[in-house]
């Protein structure tokens, strides 16, 4: 009796340069959803990525909660990008980086979120969804490109790039709460069938 592997979700994390909140909400995403049973190819990009590695008090900040980031280089997120690494979601730091995805790929709206926004439309989120495709479709349901056209502290996180330490810690404590409070409410992940 041989068992089918279960498809990875393919998510995509973008912020500005893709040297802080981004690489730290995939490495986090990736840990809580995995831990909810999912395979999961985590990917990162930034509206202005470009082969940097990340800032030391990320790195720094992120190895409190055992994360390596060491080694991460930055990259720009394309349209190409977002169809592949982001086939079933696209979550971004702000307001602008989700207006700058869906200038990339108009598409990919219904399944790109800023990282608050998913989290508290999850909360409200009905239990007993069938699968990860069914809360995606629920979490974006009644949502409006217009209300999503302004900056807004309710969905954009704060970038702490050139802050002292404790802003990169402040920041790596939000995205982990956001990245658990997500994962909590995604549909547990099915269990690999048997192939007969």
């Amino acid at each position: 009796m041989t068992t089918t592997a279960q498809v990875p979700l393919r998510i995509l994390t973008v912020c500005t340069a893709n040297l802080c909140r981004s690489p730290v909400a995939a490495e986090l995403l990736a840990r809580h959803l995995r831990a909810r049973g999912y395979q999961v190819a985590m990917a990162s990009a930034g509206t202005h990525g470009g082969e940097s590695e990340v800032h030391a008090h990320t790195v720094r900040a992120a190895s409190d909660l055992e994360i390596d980031l060491i080694g991460h280089a930055s990259r720009l997120v394309t349209s190409q990008l977002v169809a592949t690494d982001g086939a079933d979601l696209v979550i971004t730091m702000t307001r602008q980086h989700l207006r700058h995805v869906i200038g990339l790929a108009p598409d990919a709206w219904p399944r790109t979120f800023t990282l608050k926004e998913l989290a508290r439309r999850s909360v409200d989120l009905p239990f007993g969804l069938a699968d990860f495709a069914a809360w995606r479709a629920a979490a974006a349901d009644g949502r409006r490109a217009a209300d999503l056209m302004s900056a807004s502290p309710l969905d954009d996180l704060d970038d702490p790039y050139g802050g002292p330490i404790g802003d990169h810690r402040t920041m790596v404590a939000e995205v982990d709460i956001l990245c658990r409070q997500i994962a909590q409410f995604v549909p547990a992940a099915p269990e690999a069938s048997p192939n007969t």
